[in-house]
């Protein structure tokens, strides 16, 4: 079980390349970003940025989710360098359910902690549509690094507070005890520690 975003594209990538390398193991790829009950399930691994709430699982720490503050040019006001978290306090907000609900804290290096809560115009469980409303100008949204990388080199979205981050996200795989793991599933554990933290945006645990 693997995060909707990160499984669609980086994720699946580093899936593609193990099973180009190990031909003979067959993967089932499912994508949910809601907790889910590892046992029922019944899957060998589950990789899931933030808290794995469920203890009865061995969590491992694959990276850093790098998370910023964007925007469309059109939300912002022309001119405005807005470098300050006040600046931006009665800007709308989409959003992302469970991350943020309406309060953003954002940090700084040598700077104590701030937190915002400009208005909510829009709530959504999916990052795309977080994207998506963001990119067509009806509010700012925190998301991660690599996932609007390609939009801020374009110009399509803006780093609105280039000196300030919103807290990071772990990303973590988790799984049953040793005693349970298969040849496969070890090499597939190690092929994602390896690989994550290459991922751009995300860092290193």
């Amino acid at each position: 079980v693997a995060p909707v975003a990160l499984g669609q594209t980086a994720l699946t990538q580093i899936a593609a390349s193990f099973q180009q390398r190990h031909p003979g193991v067959q993967v089932e790829w499912l994508l949910d970003d809601a907790p889910i009950r590892f046992s029922e399930i019944g899957c060998d691994c589950w990789i899931r940025v933030g808290p794995v709430p469920d203890d009865t699982l061995v969590v491992r720490r694959l990276g850093r989710v790098v998370r910023l503050v964007v925007a469309a040019p059109s939300l912002l006001s022309a001119g405005s360098a807005r470098r300050r978290p006040g600046s931006i306090a009665t800007t709308p907000l989409i959003a992302l359910a469970p991350y943020e609900a309406g309060a953003i804290p954002l940090h700084r290096s040598n700077q104590p902690p701030v937190t915002i809560s400009p208005p909510v115009r829009m709530q959504t469980n999916n990052i795309f549509a977080l994207k998506a409303s963001v990119l067509a100008g009806l509010g700012m949204g925190v998301m991660p690094h690599w996932f609007v990388a390609e939009d801020l080199k374009a110009g399509r979205l803006v780093d609105v507070l280039p000196a300030w981050r919103a807290p990071e996200l772990p990303v973590h795989i988790a799984y049953a005890s040793d005693r349970y793991q298969s040849t496969r599933l070890r090499a597939f554990i190690e092929t994602l520690a390896e690989c994550v933290p290459a991922i751009s945006g995300i860092e290193a645990p």
